[in-house]
C-alpha cells in the first residue's frame, strides 16, 4: 500500500482541507495546528491560509505557487522565508 500524498493544505478558519492524491479530506482543525503537527521537511507555509508539499511544486513566480491546476499566492509575510529556505536553496 502507498502512502497518501498531500499536495497542499488550505485552510479555513477552524478546518482545514487536505488535499491529498485527487481528494479532499477536510477536517476540524485550523491551519497553525496542522502545520504545527507536521512534517516541516517537505512542507511549506506560504499563506496565512496555505501549507504546501514542496516536492508537489510545478513552478513558482515572485507572488504564486502553481501545483497541478492550483494556483496558490505567496503572502508577503511568508515570501522571504519561502524563497530563501525552498527556492533560492
Amino acid at each position: 500500500m502507498t502512502p497518501l500524498v498531500s499536495t497542499f493544505i488550505k485552510g479555513l478558519k477552524d478546518y482545514v482541507v487536505m488535499h491529498v492524491d485527487n481528494q479532499k479530506i477536510i477536517t476540524a482543525m485550523n491551519i497553525k495546528t496542522i502545520y504545527d503537527q507536521l512534517s516541516r521537511s517537505m512542507l511549506a507555509r506560504v499563506s496565512k491560509s496555505y501549507v504546501i508539499n514542496v516536492k508537489q511544486i510545478e513552478s513558482v513566480d515572485n507572488n504564486t505557487v502553481y501545483i497541478g491546476k492550483n494556483e496558490i499566492p505567496i503572502g508577503n509575510i511568508y515570501r522571504e522565508s519561502f524563497f530563501n529556505e525552498f527556492v533560492i536553496k
